[in-house]
């Protein structure tokens, strides 16, 4: 989390995963969703994730390149800090995460981290790690109020190398979705499909945060899915 998400840091993880390893190779009892008829009031949700600080901490589980993987760690986010992007006023936000996982009897310890950029009104502008620099295209939307059963894109960004774009990598776009939860709560759903310069898909994260009808949220959540498996990033 995180903005309505952290997409990076999971792909991170699972590509340092594969590194380390030197390449790739539930229960309980049944529960009906309720469709809450309340209205959601999902800016001021988005503003809360963006704003949130700290650490939380995550249990690891999933199947990637032929390996059972499990694993536990944390995400720490630090607080926005006045900085400029792409020539403009903007907040710059760090999260940092480090996780252990063990798949294939091997164990493999990675720490990676995120830098997200948000204008004065919290709406994303891009995004920087180590290898990769994103911009995002036109301005986000993110809907003031929303019900169960609303969806609509939220915003692309274009992908690069550096941060001197001479080397275009692909495309981001992210999608919501509000689920039914209880008569009181919604599940915010939302997909980020990575996309190469050709136009196919190399990547997708699906974050899954509960959340009231004033905008409070609790992250639940994420998965990372590419062409070899998945790891599902579950919050304690």
């Amino acid at each position: 989390m995180t903005r309505i998400g952290n997409f990076y840091w999971a792909g991170l993880l699972l590509t340092g995963f594969l590194a380390g390893c030197g390449g790739g190779g539930g229960g309980g009892n049944a529960w009906t969703p309720i469709a809450s008829t309340e209205v959601f009031q999902l800016k001021t949700a988005w503003d809360n994730i963006v704003r949130e600080t700290g650490t939380r901490s995550f249990t690891v589980s999933g199947t990637y390149a032929g390996l059972a993987l499990s694993g536990s760690g944390s995400v720490t986010q630090g607080g926005l800090v006045g900085t400029v992007f792409e020539g403009v006023a903007a907040q710059q936000k760090l999260t940092t995460v480090s996780a252990t996982i063990t798949g294939g009897g091997q164990t493999v310890t990675d720490t990676q981290s995120v830098s997200d950029f948000y204008d004065s009104n919290y709406l994303p502008l891009g995004t920087q790690t180590s290898d990769e620099y994103t911009v995002v295209n036109g301005s986000a939307t993110i809907p003031q109020t929303a019900r169960v059963g609303d969806s609509g894109t939220a915003y692309t960004e274009k992908r690069y190398t550096s941060a001197s774009k001479t080397n275009f990598l692909g495309t981001n776009t992210y999608t919501y979705a509000l689920l039914a939860d209880t008569a009181t709560t919604a599940i915010v759903r939302v997909v980020g499909v990575e996309q190469d310069s050709l136009g196919a898909t190399t990547y997708t994260s699906t974050l899954r945060y509960r959340i009231t009808p004033t905008g409070a949220v609790t992250p639940l959540s994420e998965t990372a899915t590419d062409s070899d498996g998945s790891m599902v990033f579950t919050y304690n």
